[in-house]
């Protein structure tokens, strides 16, 4: 039998104590890494679970141009090709996905366009269009409007649009896209659209007289319901570029019924 020293004893004791102790950590540590392992599969399995959704998304997918809200439409995405889309089936909701606000929504077939199977066609007068106006927001915002001006050197060759917040633009043909629901106008102004069709018939049978602002430094202009005398800071062609409050400033059709003696002239008409 082997026999130690006391000392020895106690150094052997001492050296058991710190194994046991280390055991112990060892044992806490597999312990936690075990809760940890947990905690990272788990995590694993939520990250897969979002790669299952990109990978839905990185299915091929269709560029297209769809309504947000009001008169309103952005661009996005859909998994729904336009060749599914038949005459039996245009009752379906469309899932669209916009890129920039990173929102999902379905819309009806006649609230979404395939920009990449877009035939560019001629614009007449009176039809309905969405066209970006970067007065209004961002660059890919597009706004419902009606075709008031065809090109021509008179407008420097481009069209004049007469959106449906009561504003107006001249736009080149590469902004515009024919809006596919002719019949939609929005209710921002409730006689915006009785204006258009005046218009239209006017312009058919022969013309549609508006003011001549270019000479004018002021004018009494309906804004949010209330009529204001506006400055007039600038003309383009037959729009002008009034100031509608100290920090904002729109564009405004000079035969639109926003303008006192249009309105005036309308009303004898029932048109406003």
């Amino acid at each position: 039998m082997v026999t130690y020293s006391d000392a020895t004893y106690k150094m052997m004791c001492s050296r058991i104590e710190k194994i046991e102790a280390i055991q112990q950590k060892i044992f806490k540590c597999l312990h936690e890494s075990e809760i940890q392992l947990r905690q990272i599969a788990q995590e694993y399995a939520d990250v897969g679970d979002l790669y299952g959704d990109y990978n839905q998304l990185d299915q091929p997918t269709e560029r297209v141009l769809a309504k947000h809200h009001g008169w309103q439409w952005l661009l996005g995405k859909t998994n729904t090709k336009k060749e599914t889309l038949t005459t039996e089936n245009k009752e379906i909701e469309i899932s669209v996905k916009f890129d920039d606000i990173l929102v999902e929504k379905r819309v009806s077939f006649n609230e979404i366009i395939y920009v990449h199977e877009y035939q560019k066609k001629e614009l007449e007068i009176g039809m309905k269009v969405l066209a970006e106006y970067n007065c209004h927001d961002a660059p890919g915002v597009f706004y419902t409007a009606s075709v008031a001006e065809i090109p021509e050197q008179q407008n420097k060759y481009r069209y004049l649009l007469l959106f449906d917040d009561g504003t107006a633009a001249y736009v080149s043909e590469d902004k515009c896209f024919i809006c596919p629901d002719q019949s939609f106008i929005s209710s921002v102004n409730p006689t915006h659209k009785r204006f258009i069709q005046y218009y239209n018939k006017m312009y058919q049978e022969g013309g549609f007289k508006i003011l001549d602002l270019s000479l004018q430094s002021t004018m009494l202009t309906e804004i949010n319901g209330e009529w204001k005398l506006c400055p007039i800071n600038f003309t383009d062609c037959n729009i002008a570029n009034i100031q509608v409050s100290a920090d904002q400033a729109e564009f405004v059709y000079c035969g639109s019924p926003r303008l006192a003696p249009i309105y005036h002239r309308l009303k004898t008409h029932l048109i406003v």
